[in-house]
């Protein structure tokens, strides 16, 4: 069972945001367009982008880190990579509950469940 935290609006009724990590977000550099978050991917891909360029001028043609050759700048840019990528999977469903409650959804309860579409329905069921 996974913690939820449903949020309700006043027209549009409930959503529920798992608590914890996201898996696909690191995985998927679209993950925050399927949640809204516009923003969130147009600066996922501008730092994308900007990570790319700088491993082109780092790595040059070989275009990847050499682990046993690599000097104190290569690692750095690697654990900087590592950070950049993984954060969406920690900061991920707060950012998603973030943008609902910009939306007007107001924060309802936390639920235990099996899946989004049960806390769903426990939530809608707890009000009636």
């Amino acid at each position: 069972m996974s913690s939820y935290k449903v949020f309700k609006h006043p027209e549009k009724g409930f959503e529920a945001v798992k608590s914890g990590f996201a898996w696909l977000a690191p995985f998927n550099p679209i993950w925050p367009l399927f949640r809204g978050l516009w923003a969130l991917f147009i600066t996922y891909i501008f730092f994308i982008l900007i990570l790319a360029s700088i491993d082109a001028q780092v790595y040059g043609l070989v275009d990847f880190i050499d682990i046993t050759n690599a000097n104190n700048l290569q690692w750095i840019l690697l654990i900087i990579q590592i950070v950049i990528f993984a954060s969406p999977g920690f900061k991920g469903n707060e950012w998603t509950a973030t943008n609902l409650q910009k939306k007007g959804y107001i924060f309802d309860c936390s639920i235990e469940a099996k899946n989004k579409n049960e806390a769903l329905l426990l939530a809608a069921n707890s009000v009636t």
